[in-house]
């Protein structure tokens, strides 16, 4: 197997570990600050999709498992995890999955169609298990209004995402290997 294949082993666990104590100190911070909750997990899944990234889709997943796991036990407030865990943080692997396809009608589909499952699964536990009822918001506008509100924000974060991960590839990744590379 040689030393090259495990100098790169090496330096993937590092970083996928590096990067999955960044992603669980942002969840961890979003239980501590006031507002901006929603900035929080939407770092945290941008974290974890440079995992994805620099070191594929296994260590993503291992990455995605390791911080809904560890933020679930020393954050806190523990449903504040739960966006986390149903689509911030599975939403980075899920993209990744989805846009392999290559087909823009079919990804779109699949990607609404994880939304609108891991909404329906976050609306269940806030009312059902939490028994929260977010009667300000529907009472304020109707339920169809809230769900194409939704679709839409959905819409402007896959739409944000994309340029995260594109800033990421131009920007961030050739200054990491560009380091790692000039001390050789």
């Amino acid at each position: 197997m040689g030393e090259k294949f495990l100098n790169r082993n090496s330096t993937k666990i590092a970083l996928a570990g590096i990067l999955t104590a960044l992603g669980a100190a942002v969840l961890f911070l979003e239980n501590i600050f006031p507002t901006g909750k929603l900035g929080f997990y939407a770092l945290a899944g941008f974290i974890l999709s440079a995992v994805v990234i620099e070191c594929g889709l296994s260590f993503g997943w291992i990455s995605y498992a390791v911080v809904s796991l560890v933020s679930f036990l020393l954050v806190p407030e523990k449903t504040a995890v739960i966006p986390y865990i149903l689509f911030f943080g599975m939403y980075s692997m899920v993209k990744s999955h989805i846009e392999k396809l290559n087909r823009l009608i079919a990804e779109w589909i699949l990607k609404f169609a994880f939304f609108n499952l891991s909404l329906f699964f976050m609306w269940n536990i806030a009312v059902k298990v939490l028994e929260l009822i977010p009667s300000n918001l529907l009472a304020t506008l109707p339920l169809y209004a809230v769900v194409l509100l939704l679709q839409a924000a959905f819409f402007g974060y896959d739409w944000v995402f994309t340029f995260w991960v594109q800033y990421y590839l131009k920007r961030i990744q050739p200054k990491i290997h560009g380091n790692r590379n000039s001390g050789r």
